[in-house]
């Protein structure tokens, strides 16, 4: 996982970035986001993805986690850990792509899970952006995760994205705290400035509930099963 990781992002640094999308070509991005996750239990979050290709088919990394301020892993249910996906893209039909490919995530206390994930991600009527994605881990844990955000724009610059985010698992992993059933909600909105387009800081809200074995699991880790919080950070992309 780690060489093919590698390998993909040797080849993204070596491609040129466009405007316009030419399967003749290659073309990437790179999108970031670093959080500062303020509430009872302050902690750090960062989302990353990049992709190169050309219209059709592509290449994707993505990057995800949560620290404490003591560098601790924030399982999140195990639902996040440090999560790190390459996948294999492709478009099937205008503004819809189809994805398969690994998982790798490092939870709290030395935990690992491996496994196969596929799904799908783009735009839904009125300009709503999803992300669907269901895998099967080494430990025979199936799980999906939903994903929506939708950008209101109050002027060309300041921009508000409100976002939902659901998990649900066929199994319990008790090791990682992720249980069966519906596992976690969370939902919040982000409102950004864009100082240049591929530069924007942000305030914001989030709301994260754990539910049903999940929440127990949580809860028996001295964990708070529901948290308010307040966030303040940066996205870029180029």
């Amino acid at each position: 996982m780690r060489i093919i990781t590698k390998a993909a992002v040797a080849f993204l640094l070596s491609a040129s970035p466009a405007a316009a999308m030419d399967d003749a070509e290659t073309y990437w991005r790179v999108d970031g986001l670093v959080e500062r996750r303020a509430s009872s239990s302050p902690d750090t979050a960062w989302e990353g993805s990049a992709w190169i290709g050309g219209d059709t088919n592509k290449i994707r990394i993505e990057s995800s986690g949560v620290l404490d301020d003591d560098g601790r892993i924030d399982n999140e249910g195990g639902t996040q850990g440090i999560d790190n996906r390459l996948y294999y893209s492709r478009l099937i039909s205008p503004f819809w792509d189809a994805k398969a490919g690994l998982q790798m995530a490092v939870f709290d206390h030395g935990q690992t899970r491996a496994g196969f994930v596929a799904g799908f991600e783009g735009l839904a009527p009125y300009d709503i952006k999803i992300d669907a994605v269901a895998g099967v881990s080494n430990t025979g844990v199936v799980s999906a995760r939903l994903e929506a955000a939708y950008d209101i724009l109050f002027t060309q610059k300041l921009i508000a994205q409100p976002y939902l985010q659901a998990v649900v698992s066929l199994k319990d992993d008790p090791a990682i705290e992720l249980g069966t059933g519906l596992s976690r909600l969370e939902g919040g909105v982000r409102l950004r400035y864009e100082i240049e387009k591929e530069v924007a800081p942000f305030i914001g809200v989030d709301f994260e509930q754990f539910t049903g074995t999940t929440a127990n699991f949580v809860a028996a880790n001295s964990s708070q099963t529901s948290t308010v919080r307040f966030l303040a950070g940066l996205k870029v992309w180029f």
